[in-house]
């Protein structure tokens, strides 16, 4: 995977590139969800927006669902990462920025344009 000065080729970085491209698109759930939680609970608070009216539930239901759902989906995206970084010996200064951020291009895309997912779809 290096080239011949021994730094990584281009193509060692086209793994973390789809790995987390995949990530990414089945994070934008935890990505959403943190979202609302955050706009209804703290952003609201401090009269940056508004609630939900038809929230009434408190804040430990989010907390146990983000803990949950957010937790699961880091596990796997950490545990996902290690391995191709291992794999792909890429230098760690530059492979976890790299997956952090491609990671959120597909939740970044869904926000600026909605219409993508219908798309996407697979059903």
């Amino acid at each position: 995977m290096n080239g011949v000065d021994g730094r990584p080729s281009r193509t060692a970085w086209a793994a973390p590139l789809a790995v987390n491209t995949v990530l990414g698109y089945f994070g934008t759930l935890p990505l959403s969800l943190t979202w609302i939680f955050l706009a209804n609970y703290p952003l609201a608070a401090v009269g940056l927006t508004q609630r939900e009216p038809t929230d009434n539930d408190g804040i430990l239901p989010w907390l146990i669902v983000l803990g949950g759902i957010g937790g699961l989906c880091l596990a796997l995206w950490a545990a996902v990462n290690i391995a191709v970084r291992r794999l792909t010996k890429l230098p760690a200064r530059r492979y976890w920025p790299f997956s952090a951020v491609v990671s959120l291009i597909p939740t970044i895309v869904f926000v600026v344009a909605p219409g993508v997912w219908e798309t996407l779809r697979w059903y």
